[in-house]
């Protein structure tokens, strides 16, 4: 081999050894939570939790609708700037309080609103440099189940936002024995 061609193999290996460098350091690890009494969620991922967002459901339904703005019962968002959140990896947010680096902005003054029992919220933790985490869970006092609400789709993401059944403009219609449902629908059986 002579000299140019040892030049140009170190060059090559050079350009793939950064460019392997490169790609691992910028792979996203998608946010995912999971959910425990209190109500408390353990985050993991790559991203970074720019707000995390509860719903409740309206005073006429047992079940939170996705974005619902009337029904948004808790929020926090990162006091620095929503590009400035904390790593979600090994964080967690217990409902109502509110960890450090972060802002109430959901109510906008005082204690979070209460959650009530036989209930199903909604929870969604944005993120940024990789994709948020979003659940259903169903409230029992201290106790929570995470579910499933197959059928359920939104109007809209913003606003005014109506439960609609997936795929139709029909309203979605709550089941008739929720614990039943809860039971039947819990993501860990």
């Amino acid at each position: 081999m002579n000299q140019f061609s040892s030049r140009l193999c170190r060059g090559f290996a050079t350009i793939a050894a950064i460019s392997l460098l490169l790609c691992l350091g910028a792979c996203e690890v998608a946010t995912s939570a999971r959910i425990d009494s209190g109500p408390t969620l353990s985050l993991s991922g790559s991203g970074r939790l720019a707000s995390f967002r509860v719903y409740g459901p309206s005073p006429t339904r047992t079940i939170a609708t996705p974005f619902d703005q009337k029904s948004l019962v808790w929020r926090i968002q990162a006091t620095q700037g929503y590009f400035k959140g904390a790593a979600v990896e090994g964080l967690e947010i217990k409902y109502g309080k509110i960890p450090e680096g972060y802002t109430q902005t959901v109510p906008a003054a005082g204690a979070s609103a209460t959650l009530y029992d036989g209930r199903v919220y909604w929870f969604f933790a944005e993120t940024t440099s990789a994709p948020g985490s979003s659940g259903i869970f169903y409230f029992d006092g201290n106790t929570v189940t995470e579910i499933e609400v197959p059928g359920l789709c939104q109007s809209a993401f913003v606003g005014d936002v109506k439960p609609l059944k997936c795929g139709t403009q029909e309203p979605y219609a709550e089941p008739d024995d929720l614990e039943r449902f809860v039971k039947d629908h819990s993501v860990r059986k």
